[in-house]
């Protein structure tokens, strides 16, 4: 081995500000622009263009908080918190489905108002099922070599979640939730047989949930073509494609986009990075892809050099979870993918999901440190031998 390999696989005295860096450039981004993008339709509800920014402030600022605090966080503590709160997480997204208590809008039901605060479950809940599903796979590791008592279990629980957000309905978020668990399972030592069962499993299931719902059937017919009803079904994706077209190379400059003024749909949120094109062009789109392609390799490092097998597991859900869904966004708006629902993860508006990405970030951390059960661990085994 050499001095090189040495030094990398050496484990890190404190949590990896590396990860911090690049949460905190792409918290700060984010804010500019949603100032940017949402600012025409703050000015208009609210008479205020900096409604949506400065609320997103109040998140960014509560979620950098937490990020620091859970990065200390001894791992045990981590471990019980998420199977302590995995069944509350679960019983959120049944509650959202009641009227009464889940508020719908635009015909989804995916919100819980509580006063001031609006919570959407299915953010916290794929935090919650990275560190159950870790800590599931790791107190027994041979239940990813098991059928019964291992995989089947994991498949029932995946069908009653899909069946919640479906309902919802919240099809990016099943996809998510999905990819998150064939991840780690795939980590934990999954055969790889089981692995192309569980597609061919999943993707006639997918192409089901397509077909039976008329409204996704067009969003992926209308991907495939975005200019054969640009009026209509296409016109979210069209404005986003004019978006990057005005902003070429270097962009238009900040604040001078013309696609948010009241014709991309969502510009603050789902499609931000349509904007970012527009104002800031293909050489900053190009930095913030970059940034996500960083921090997923900190993250893969992560789980690596982890000496923890729960560490390891969550970290690698948490790695798949951020970076599966930044590629998912992109695609969306730049009409690689057909539209999903997805936000980019601390970059565009959401308190849900800004909190919780923020909260997933503290966690990355906190597992890149070396910990305390790890060393009891290795010194029991080297006892025993």
């Amino acid at each position: 081995m050499t001095m090189a390999a040495r030094k990398s696989d050496t484990p890190r005295s404190g949590p990896d500000l590396v990860i911090a860096a690049i949460a905190l450039c792409l918290v700060v981004l984010g804010l500019v622009m949603v100032y940017s993008a949402s600012s025409p339709l703050a000015l208009r509800r609210f008479n205020d263009p900096a409604h949506f920014a400065l609320r997103n402030g109040v998140y960014a600022l509560l979620g950098l908080i937490i990020m620091a605090a859970l990065s200390k966080m001894p791992l045990e503590t981590i471990r019980k918190m998420g199977t302590i709160a995995f069944i509350p997480a679960l019983i959120l997204l049944f509650l959202v489905l009641i009227p009464g208590i889940g508020h719908e809008t635009n015909g989804a039901r995916r919100w819980i108002r509580l006063g001031f605060l609006t919570i959407q479950p299915s953010e916290p809940f794929k935090v919650i099922l990275i560190l159950w599903l870790a800590n599931f796979l790791a107190v027994s590791p041979e239940r990813a070599m098991r059928f019964k008592g291992g995989i089947f279990p994991l498949m029932w629980l995946f069908a009653i979640v899909a069946a919640l957000l479906l309902a919802e309905p919240d099809f990016g978020s099943t996809l998510m939730v999905g990819t998150i668990m064939m991840g780690m399972i795939f980590v934990a030592g999954i055969p790889f047989i089981w692995i192309a069962t569980l597609l061919m499993m999943a993707v006639p299931a997918a192409a089901v949930a397509v077909i039976s719902a008329p409204y996704r059937l067009k969003r992926v017919t209308s991907f495939m073509d975005p200019w054969d009803d640009p009026r209509n079904s296409d016109f979210q994706l069209v404005q986003s494609l004019l978006s990057f077209g005005n902003g070429g190379v270097s962009g238009l400059g900040l604040g001078e986009g013309r696609q948010k003024q009241f014709y991309l749909p969502e510009s603050h949120t789902d499609f931000i990075l349509a904007v970012i094109g527009e104002e800031l062009g293909l050489i900053w789109v190009v930095a913030l892809l970059l940034l996500f392609a960083l921090l997923v390799w900190r993250g893969l490092q992560v789980a690596r050099q982890a000496t923890d097998r729960f560490a390891c597991l969550a970290a690698t859900g948490i790695t798949v979870w951020i970076g599966t869904q930044a590629i998912a966004n992109a695609g969306v708006v730049m009409g690689l993918l057909p539209p999903k629902g997805l936000t980019l993860p601390m970059v565009s508006y959401g308190g849900s999901s800004l909190m919780v990405t923020l909260t997933a970030m503290g966690l990355l951390m906190a597992f890149s440190r070396p910990h305390d059960t790890s060393k009891r661990a290795m010194a029991s085994r080297e006892a025993a031998t």
